[in-house]
């Protein structure tokens, strides 16, 4: 089971979501069914309890916050898991605020190509590496200004969701 909390930037409220399974969570204890399936690296289709949502996902490295387009209505949200919440708790970090220092890959596919090498000082925005899942190709972009420390795939390597594609500095 993983747990996460979520809070909109809007409201003083604290939202508990469980994942239990491949297929079951809980909002708050309240219990349902979910599938998702990515359209692209930040866009899905969520199935929650036969009804479908189109949402779209980006970070906001300003706010910390993530921006969810559901249904054309955008949500200002943090969202932390419990590991997290209590790494900040034993090091008294009070804002709650992370600094990426991996990026890993959102789904499987192939790593299409590399744009960087290892020691490259790179911009937010740019395009570091390019993957192939099901016959469309995503470019992993960076989401701040860093330096590429290392590498840890190759051009036409295959990679599984979650994998460690590049450390940063």
């Amino acid at each position: 089971m993983k747990k996460y909390f979520i809070k909109q930037e809007s409201s003083d409220k604290t939202d508990e979501v469980k994942i239990h399974s491949d297929k079951n969570a809980s909002l708050n204890e309240r219990e349902f069914q979910y599938e998702c399936k990515f359209i692209n690296e930040n866009t899905m289709i969520l199935r929650i309890n036969n009804e479908n949502y189109f949402l779209s996902v980006s970070e906001n490295e300003e706010s910390n916050l993530l921006d969810i387009n559901i249904e054309s209505k955008i949500y200002k949200v943090s969202c932390r898991s419990e590991l997290e919440m209590m790494i900040d708790k034993m090091s008294g970090n009070k804002t709650g605020s992370k600094i990426r220092k991996e990026i890993h890959s959102p789904m499987p596919g192939i790593i299409k190509s590399i744009n960087v090498k290892e020691g490259e000082r790179i911009n937010k925005g740019d395009v570091i590496m390019v993957l192939e899942a099901m016959k469309m190709e995503n470019e992993i972009k960076a989401s701040r200004e860093c330096v590429i420390k290392k590498l840890n795939v190759d051009v036409m390597s295959s990679v599984e969701k979650n994998e460690l594609l590049i450390i940063l500095e």
